[in-house]
């Protein structure tokens, strides 16, 4: 696929750089790179203490990051793998930086329907860090141009997936005994 070596070498290097996920653009980064991290929260002018979702490319890699009991797991692999929807699942976190947290205790982890994405995170065998390709307080990014718009030239790549839909993932907390639905409906 085209960028993908490139997109993963600035991953490694620790860079950001923002693509069409499943959803919206997002900007992403190496979630294992507390570096690459905190370029992120210093682009979207984010503060430190507001979590980013996470991006992973399998059911093991979110237990990687996140502690899923096999109940949960049978859930989320309905939803990621069987109905593909863009939904983002809350769990206990594990072994993941608390600046992708927010400080907190739980992390937002999603398998994204986008070929690309998955390739990418399979390719830099890490999960990635994919905030909205915006500034704050901007509108949502749907399109590369917005993207460059808000970022100029800080962002080495900016890969055009053309327009997006502008459907933020449904997230549903799922870090307790008890599921909640914290945005969208449950599918």
């Amino acid at each position: 696929m085209k960028y993908l070596n490139e997109a993963v070498s600035l991953l490694k290097e620790g860079e950001v750089i923002a693509v069409r996920t499943d959803t919206v653009y997002g900007l992403l980064a190496d979630a294992t790179n507390d570096n690459a991290v905190r370029k992120v929260f210093g682009l979207k002018q984010r503060p430190l203490t507001k979590p980013l979702i996470v991006l992973v490319n399998s059911i093991e890699m979110a237990n990687e990051i996140s502690q899923i009991t096999d109940e949960k797991t049978k859930i989320a692999q309905d939803i990621w793998i069987n109905t593909r929807k863009p939904v983002t699942l809350i769990f206990k976190e594990r072994n993941v930086s608390k600046l992708v947290t927010g400080g907190g205790e739980t992390v937002a982890v999603r398998i994204p329907n986008n070929k690309f994405c998955i390739r990418l995170i399979s390719a830099l065998g890490h999960p990635v860090v994919a905030p909205s390709a915006n500034i704050s307080t901007h509108p949502t990014a749907i399109s590369a141009e917005m993207v460059k718009a808000d970022f100029g030239d800080r962002i080495p790549l900016v890969i055009n997936g053309g327009i997006c839909e502008n459907i933020p993932s449904t997230i549903i907390d799922m870090s307790g005994e008890n599921f909640s639905v914290i945005r969208g409906e449950y599918p």
